[in-house]
């Protein structure tokens, strides 16, 4: 058994061989990573490194993953908010919930809300508009839900807590431009976090050049499973359950 690890264009791949069959894959897709500390946090066997802020802005990767060290587990791909870190086979699953009733007025609020495009509009048959709601791009931020004016949607985030800025803030904005689900805002005092989107990855703090940001996390939602290392695994989702 081995792993061997590639480069299929920007997008960096670890394949778990046994007798010459793959058995497992990783895939970790830079472009769609936004520099969260989750998959770092929870890898069990510290195989995934978080490179500073700065690697986003000059095209290189957010992280670095040790080919030798990583066992293929995925929690890291269930635990990523983005879909930028895959591991076919993973058995471990977080509670989380997305519900749409788009039989609603079209005003596209939610289309236009949401910030990575989850929700989208497409063309029937009888060229009718409707909305679809796209699993693979949706980040369970809430905003849809937050903004649609007929309470028409419903989502229920797999991690609660909150984010506290602390005094010594400078107003910087590189959090509010990090903050994948447009969470942060600046009211001209200080900076705000709006809880009912925060998804709790700890972009801002990883960016925070002040070191002033604090996330707690209070609770991580994991759906109950029967196989033996089960345990293992959901120790590991909980370890992103304390002050970091």
């Amino acid at each position: 058994m081995m792993n061997i690890s590639e480069f299929k264009g920007n997008v960096f791949v670890i394949k778990r061989v046994i007798d010459g069959n793959t058995k497992r894959k990783l895939t970790y897709d830079p472009s769609l990573c936004f520099g969260c500390e989750l998959c770092s946090t929870v890898c069990p066997q510290n195989a995934i490194k978080l490179f500073p802020l700065a690697y986003m802005f000059i095209g290189r990767p957010r992280v670095r993953i040790d080919s030798k060290n990583c066992i293929l587990c995925g929690i890291c791909s269930e635990i990523c908010p983005s879909g930028a870190l895959k591991v076919e086979g993973a058995r471990i699953r977080l509670k989380k919930l997305f519900f749409a009733d788009f039989e609603c007025e079209d005003c596209r609020i939610c289309v236009d809300e949401c910030p990575w495009d989850a929700i989208k509009e497409v063309k029937t048959e009888g060229k009718k508009t409707i909305k679809e709601w796209v699993e693979e791009q949706c980040i369970f931020c809430g905003r849809c839900a937050k903004f649609c004016p007929d309470d028409k949607i419903f989502v229920e985030k797999p991690i609660s807590g909150e984010v506290i800025i602390g005094e010594d803030c400078k107003f910087c904005g590189v959090c509010k431009d990090i903050c994948p689900s447009h969470a942060i805002s600046f009211d001209g005092r200080r900076m705000i976090v709006d809880m009912d989107i925060c998804i709790l990855c700890g972009a801002c703090k990883n960016a925070c050049p002040t070191k002033v940001i604090e996330i707690r996390r209070n609770e991580v939602r994991i759906e109950s499973a029967y196989y033996p290392w089960f345990s293992q695994h959901e120790k590991a989702l909980k370890s992103i359950v304390r002050e970091v």
